[in-house]
This record gives structure tokens, C-alpha cells and sequence, in this order.
């Protein structure tokens, strides 16, 4: 037998486990199950002192506890319990050399014989072993990436949802159509069905400063629908991956940023002062959810995307809010146009 193959018997774990269930065996009085148990323990690893001395113990037959001893004292001659056992023995009558081999064992070889290589771990099983190992630490290796990488899809997927049904209002709100206002002289007697938007300023006054205003607020409106559209389609098709989509949120941020400028500069009439600030803080709040995005790629912290979904949603409020006020004046807006073109001259 070369020294490969008894490596591979050697496996070393599995006799250790048969070793401590023979042993448990011949403690309970199981002495045919016990040598069963310890002799396949020894087939696994035939250098095991404690092995030899245990089955020595429940073998019944004097030469056969014998063969188990001397087994012992080659693996250590100086094991005092295999030398009293082979004294005692020897007191019972069993003549010097006749010793009967245990069934299915072979004695090992002297241990001055035996390779240090041999005593340690079979090669065959630590291969597998550390195969198994490197095998595992390739799979979290790949697989925290990749359950990384699925996390961060699912969060900025949800997060992109919640922007775009905030930026939804912006994108399908009616455009002010144009209205043409007459500044018509007062009559005698004021029609009592419409009631004066601001008692301080004339009705004419107030129409051309709310047309004014909402013509100047429609350019901004519709380079947020532009910008709006683009993102949606960079991030629908995530070019570059998280590169990409990172640069698309900034390209939207400093939309919204001249957006931010560009109110800042409009002057709104008292009936569209609540609409305006309503609008103002919506995208406010849309540019604090993109830079939380924008940290939310460098750190991928889902507290982070916890916090754009939620200016996102606080946004969409705000927006909605003021896009229903513009629709309303826009209406009142035409309406007092269709009956100023009524009125007699």
C-alpha cells in the first residue's frame, strides 16, 4: 500500500467520530458494537493508540488482545498501559509470540517508520476540505457584490418612482393658454355675478399682472418638463449603470436649481402668491431629494434613499398643490377674457 493510499484511508475526522461511538459502546456494556465501532475506527486510521487500547478491552480473545497491545507499543513503547496489559497476559498463561491478528486489522508500521505527513490530515481530505473553503469564499466574494449592486437597483428604482410622480404634476399640467386682456373702461354698473379678485386694484390690473406672471412662469415649467424627460429616459435605460444615472441626477438638480433662480426673479400678483411659494418649496424639496441620491451612490446607505423617497413624496404635494391653483386662474383668466370681449363698448 503506497503512502497516498493510506492517506486517503486516513481520514482522521471520520475515525475520530467512530473512536468516541465505540467508545461509548464498550462503556455501556455493548461489547460486540464496540468492537465493530473501534475496528473501523482503525481501518480509518490505524495509528490511534487510544483506538487499540480500547479495543484490546472488549475483544475476547487472549491473542487478539495481544496483537491490539503490541500494536500499541510500536505506534509508543513506552505505553504503560499496553505493557501491563502485556504482563497480565503473560501471567494468564499466553505463551510469548502467539498472538492471533484482530479480524479485519492490520498492525501499523513502527513509528519510526511512519512519515510525519502521514500523522497529520489525510491530503486528500484537506484538499477537498479547502477546496470546499475556497470555494465558499469565491461565492460570498461574488455574491456580496452582486446582492449589493440588486439592493441599490431596487432602492434607486424606488426612489426614481417616487421623483417622477412628484415631477408628473410638472409634465401633465395644461399649459396657460394665451389670453388676451383688454383694459376695458369701468361701467356704471359692475356685473354682481363676478366677484372682485382684489378689492385695492382694478379687475383689469389684476388679469394682466396674473397673465404676466404665468406667461413668464411657463418657460420655467417647460425646461423642467425637458429636463424631466430626459432623466426619465437616462435612468429608464440606466446608461453607464450608477455612473450614468448619477450624472443624469446632476443634469436634473441643476435644472431644477435655475428653476429655483428663475422663480426667485418673478414677481407674483397677491392671488398667486400662495401658488408660488407652493411651487418654490416642491422644488426645493425635489433638489434635497436628488442630493440625497447623489449621496446615497457614493455611500449606499439606505438611509439615504429612505430620505430622497421622502422629499420626493413631500415634493409631489407641494407641486401638485400649486399646478392645481395655476389651472384655477388660468380659468378664471379665460373666462373673465370671453366676458370682457361681451362687454358693451
Amino acid at each position: 500500500m503506497t503512502i497516498s493510499e493510506q492517506a486517503i484511508r486516513a481520514n482522521e475526522h471520520e475515525a475520530q467520530r467512530l473512536y468516541q461511538r465505540g467508545v461509548a459502546a464498550a462503556r455501556g456494556g455493548q461489547r460486540r458494537v464496540a468492537v465493530g465501532l473501534l475496528t473501523r475506527s482503525l481501518r480509518l486510521n490505524p495509528d490511534s493508540e487510544q483506538a487499540w487500547l480500547w479495543l484490546s478491552g472488549v475483544l475476547d480473545e487472549p491473542g487478539q488482545q495481544a496483537f491490539c497491545l503490541e500494536a500499541v507499543l510500536k505506534l509508543n513503547p513506552e505505553n504503560q498501559h499496553a505493557l501491563r496489559g502485556l504482563r497480565m497476559l503473560e501471567q494468564r498463561g499466553l505463551a510469548p509470540g502467539v498472538v492471533q491478528p484482530a479480524p479485519g486489522l492490520d498492525q501499523p508500521s513502527p513509528a519510526s517508520a511512519i512519515d510525519d505527513a502521514e500523522r497529520r490530515d489525510s491530503w486528500w481530505v484537506s484538499f477537498r476540505r479547502n477546496r470546499h473553503e475556497m470555494n465558499r469564499a469565491r461565492l460570498l466574494l461574488w455574491s456580496f457584490p452582486i446582492a449589493l449592486v440588486c439592493v441599490a437597483i431596487v432602492l434607486y428604482q424606488s426612489f426614481v418612482f417616487a421623483l417622477e410622480q412628484s415631477l408628473a404634476a410638472q409634465v401633465a399640467a395644461p399649459t396657460l393658454d394665451e389670453v388676451v386682456v383688454e383694459v376695458v373702461e369701468p361701467v356704471a354698473n359692475p356685473l354682481p355675478t363676478i366677484e372682485p379678485i382684489l378689492e385695492a386694484e382694478p379687475l383689469a390690473v389684476v388679469e394682466s399682472l396674473s397673465v404676466g406672471y404665468l406667461n413668464a412662469l411657463e418657460p420655467v415649467r417647460e425646461s423642467l418638463r425637458v429636463a424631466t424627460a430626459t432623466y426619465h429616459d437616462e435612468t429608464t435605460r440606466l446608461v453607464g449603470g450608477s455612473v450614468g444615472a448619477a450624472t443624469a441626477n446632476q443634469r436634473l438638480r441643476a435644472a431644477v436649481d435655475d428653476a429655483i433662480t428663475a422663480m426667485d426673479a418673478l414677481r407674483p400678483p397677491a392671488t398667486l402668491q400662495q401658488a408660488h411659494d407652493d411651487y418654490r418649496r416642491g422644488l426645493e424639496l425635489q433638489r434635497e431629494g436628488l442630493d440625497a441620491v447623489l449621496v446615497f451612490f457614493s455611500s449606499y446607505e439606505v438611509a439615504n434613499a429612505n430620505r430622497a423617497a421622502l422629499r420626493f413624496q413631500e415634493s409631489r404635494a407641494y407641486i401638485e398643490r400649486a399646478q392645481s391653483s395655476f389651472a384655477a386662474q388660468s380659468q378664471l383668466l379665460a373666462e373673465l377674457s370671453a366676458l370682457s370681449a361681451q362687454t358693451a363698448r
